[in-house]
């Protein structure tokens, strides 16, 4: 008889205990790992995040595993499961709070860009790119940096393919855009489609 290869080999933890993906089986660490990457950069999480969301994401599956039933699930799906949903969670609440901090932000606070030293947000914006794609009068400074915002987060949670489209096609045409990917038209065109109902879903009709 084969050995049952769907049983946790990890055991439950003290509700408090630290984790990491080092505690649990192979399976369980690299898509732990994986998924920590996946959010880096989205959101508003950075590289120096990666590290606790590992954590947490480990420890939240630490937690579930009394619930794990051989019976109902092979273990792949029930890690893939509680890993994936718990990555959503954290990720909603990261957004919940950029929205809250967007909110308080003043576009004239000063931040840094590298070897340009520090420059005031509303620099970065790009007001006149921003009112001349919308066709309307200037929005004030929170309606932009809330626009600013939001773009940047609809972009973040598309798949690569379609990020790339939608970056390419801020200063490129879609000829130029199909020729440089060797794409068919139609292909690309799909695709197009594909970001603008992504737009259309976060309310951002009006930035197409």
């Amino acid at each position: 008889m084969k050995p049952d290869t769907r049983q946790s080999p990890t055991p439950q933890p003290h509700p408090h205990s630290s984790a990491s993906p080092k505690q649990l089986d192979a399976f369980a660490a690299r898509l732990i790992r994986r998924k920590a990457r996946q959010l880096v950069g989205r959101a508003g999480f950075t590289r120096s995040d990666r590290d606790d969301i590992e954590q947490e994401l480990a420890l939240k599956l630490l937690k579930q595993l009394s619930a794990f039933d051989p019976g109902e699930a092979h273990w792949h799906v029930f890690v893939t499961t509680v890993v994936e949903r718990y990555a959503a969670s954290l990720l909603r609440d990261k957004r919940a709070e950029k929205r809250d901090h967007r909110r308080a932000t003043s576009l004239h606070v000063l931040i840094e860009t590298g070897d340009n030293g520090p420059v005031e947000l509303a620099e970065t914006v790009g007001r006149r790119e921003q009112d001349a794609r919308l066709g309307r009068d200037p929005r004030s400074d929170e309606e932009r940096a809330q626009l600013a915002g939001d773009v940047a987060d609809v972009l973040a949670d598309l798949p690569a393919d379609l990020r790339d489209v939608a970056e390419r096609l801020k200063h490129d045409s879609v000829s130029q855009v199909a020729r440089d990917l060797g794409l068919p038209r139609t292909t690309l065109l799909r695709r197009m489609e594909h970001v603008r109902r992504a737009f259309e879903g976060a309310g951002l009709r009006d930035y197409l």
